[in-house]
């Protein structure tokens, strides 16, 4: 495995998400059953987050089944979730067991007869290749060991999305109609497949779909990001400016700020040095994702071949690459090709999306992963389209394109949060959009004025010299004052206003947001302001 989950002392931050996964165990043994969906890109932590979750559980009264669901031969699954589920059994007993399987069928008779009689019927049908049989007794296994000893079962399916691969006859209806019946037995599952269990839960599982809370896995929020690298760089120092770079580059995702903190630090050590310069940075991103040996080049490497089916492999990657060099929407990816009309783009780009490498907000489309959209830019495409293998230019190249990337992002952050607001807000053209699950149609603005009143400025955006937007930036928690002055502050003007909009770079109270919505005004937090400052191909806003 390219990235094994980390637990224990190396495991870091994921609070909340940890937090709810105590709250649901919780309520199983209080007799409330809820389970839970977690999804997210690859390598965005998921997996660590199960692992974590398991070596804090110390409950002997539960007994937790952690399987993970790869492409594999059905009696393999199965052996894997009997052993599991019969040597954690036998550990919140006290026994100790062999991890082999006839070991533990044989020490587990003893203390649970008739759980072992029942893996012995399933084991009966995968003998008999009776699957779709063996599949549903395997599944209510849990149910056996709760009404035998007691105790509930924590069952974790990890890439749940692969039991399709298992060869078993509607696994998932299978699935659903043993959980709906089994409200002792929690079910915790996760994907890095996000669209797919999402259709998964809403039309395979459609009637199980309110019994899983999905709760999404994304990289680090900017605090957290900024505590993990303050911790990579105990004994180094590292500038704030650098440390920022690296979270907006990386887009906050573990595994990436891991791979490069720790080259940079390499890199520092081997030239004996206590700080981290620019020109190492350069170096490690290099060291990581331009040369053929670097992790992160060869996770996209690996990753191309395995998602991407072999015959349209050319097509998609073309497709990937026309959106990584900044041709977002429908038609800019046409002329890409040179095309008159997008048509088989749309489709390619609807795979695209179900793979999880693009996803898709109002008329722009965006590579997912934006290390690995840099990573086409820069080393895909360039080597691609290269006449001359000049290995030593070609790096170079590379390293001049990454400072280009550092100094304009360093360049970025010497403007204030407004100015840069204003920036954005200047880019709009009329797009539609997608936030908070709402579609907005973003203006052409003709002129923008900037006013200031006390802790927070205004944008008085005009589309005519009559009709106008108005953007209150806050830099504090915005409260229900807040909102309250910034209503009565144009009720004068309230025709000329097509709308009023909070942008909450701190976030909003509860009472503020509910005054807000009651006088239809739009609540724009930090990370809808990124999400628009990446569609305008804008470096993040890493605040405060």
């Amino acid at each position: 495995m390219l990235n094994e989950p980390v637990v224990g002392k190396a495991f870091f931050g994921r609070a909340n998400v940890l937090g709810t996964l105590e709250k649901r165990v919780n309520a199983l043994k209080g007799g409330y059953r809820q389970n839970v969906a977690l999804t997210g890109q690859m390598l965005s932590g998921k997996s660590s987050i199960l692992h974590q979750f398991l070596h804090t559980l110390r409950d002997a009264s539960l007994i937790p089944v952690y399987v993970e669901v790869v492409e594999e031969a059905f009696p393999s699954f199965a052996n894997k979730f009997i052993a599991t589920l019969l040597y954690n059994y036998l550990a919140s007993c006290g026994t100790d067991a062999e991890k082999d399987l006839t070991n533990l069928i044989k020490t587990a008779e003893g203390f649970i007869p008739h759980t072992v009689y029942a893996i012995k019927k399933v084991r009966s049908d995968l003998s008999r290749k009776n699957y779709n049989e063996a599949y549903k007794k395997l599944l209510h296994l849990t149910s056996v060991m709760k009404e035998e000893t007691g105790k509930s079962c924590v069952v974790i399916l990890d890439e749940f999305h692969n039991l399709e691969s298992l060869k078993i006859k509607k696994p998932y209806l299978s699935f659903g109609k043993i959980i709906m019946i089994q409200k002792d037995t929690m079910y915790i599952v996760s994907s890095s497949q996000k669209n797919t269990i999402k259709k998964i839960l809403s039309e395979k599982l459609a009637l199980l779909f309110g019994n899983f809370e999905v709760i999404e896995v994304s990289g680090f929020d900017n605090k957290t990001a900024r505590a993990f690298l303050e911790e990579k760089f105990q004994n180094m120092t590292l500038s704030r400016s650098y440390a920022d770079y690296l979270i907006d580059f990386a887009d906050g995702n573990p595994f990436f700020l891991d791979v490069l903190s720790k080259k940079i630090v390499e890199i520092a050590t081997l030239n004996k040095l206590s700080s981290a310069n620019e020109d190492i940075l350069i170096e490690a991103i290099l060291g990581s994702i331009y040369n053929t040996s670097g992790t992160i080049n060869q996770y996209f490497t690996n990753n191309i071949m395995n998602l991407l089916e072999k015959g349209l492999r050319g097509d998609y990657l073309d497709i990937l690459t026309a959106l990584a060099c900044g041709f977002n929407k429908l038609g800019d990816i046409a002329k890409w090709f040179k095309k008159q009309s997008s048509s088989g783009i749309s489709g390619k780009l609807a795979r695209l999306i179900e793979l999880d490498m693009v996803y898709k907000n109002g008329v722009f489309y965006e590579v997912q992963d934006k290390v690995f959209k840099f990573w086409l830019k820069t080393v895909y495409h360039k080597r691609k389209t290269s006449l001359v293998d000049d290995v030593v230019n070609s790096a170079n190249d590379f390293k001049r394109e990454v400072k280009a990337d550092i100094d304009e992002y360093l360049a970025e952050t010497q403007k204030e949060a407004p100015e840069r607001i204003k920036e954005l807000f200047a880019s709009f053209n009329g797009e539609i959009v997608e936030i908070d699950r709402k579609k907005r149609r973003l203006p052409q603005f003709i002129k923008i004025e900037v006013k200031k009143f006390g802790k927070c400025e205004d944008l008085v955006t005009y589309q005519k010299p009559d009709k106008y937007w108005v953007f209150e930036i806050w830099q504090d928690k915005i409260d229900e004052t807040a909102v309250s002055d910034f209503l009565e502050r144009y009720y004068p003007s309230r025709e000329k206003i097509t709308k009023k909009i909070c942008v909450a770079l701190e976030g909003i109270d509860r009472n503020a947001l509910l005054l807000a919505k009651e006088k239809n005004v739009w609540v724009w937090e930090l990370d809808n302001i990124n999400e628009l400052l990446r569609l305008y191909k804008k470096h993040k806003l890493i605040y405060r």
